[in-house]
């Protein structure tokens, strides 16, 4: 007979089983649609926890102010590359165009994006406990 404890652990290790392959999934839909970018910044999406759904919702300036924080994050990762070795690799993401080019706001990818985060949230809350039940469990 199946304790009360074991039909627990059961159940959250099946709950999180389902929930990555939700994540899985959404990385797939985010993938195969180019919604990527949707969100620009993290944690936030557009500095809001909830997304737009408009662009006059947004800052007028938004597109050079995420254009600058992609040069910034890949100048970072750049230095990081060269640190390993990769001085080409380095060069070639420095020198890439397509980083300058602002991408128009789109709700459809954003908000895509976004439900991909929070699939992600949900994955991990639920991987926590599984942890923590597997500590309890006996």
């Amino acid at each position: 007979m199946i304790s009360g404890s074991e039909k627990r652990f059961i159940r959250i290790n099946f709950i999180t089983i389902i929930v990555t392959l939700l994540v899985i999934l959404a990385g797939g839909i985010v993938r195969s649609t180019g919604s990527g970018m949707g969100c620009p910044d993290w944690p936030k999406c557009f500095d809001r926890y909830i997304p737009p759904t408009n662009v006059s919702q947004l800052p007028k300036d938004y597109k050079e102010k995420y254009v600058a924080g992609r040069i910034k994050k890949n100048e970072k990762f750049a230095k990081y590359l060269e640190s390993m070795g990769k001085k080409e690799l380095a060069d070639s993401i420095r020198h890439d165009k397509n980083i300058t080019v602002p991408e128009e706001f789109n709700p459809a990818k954003t908000w895509t994006e976004y439900l991909n985060r929070l699939a992600g949230v949900l994955a991990g809350i639920f991987l926590l406990l599984t942890v923590a039940y597997s500590f309890v469990y006996k």
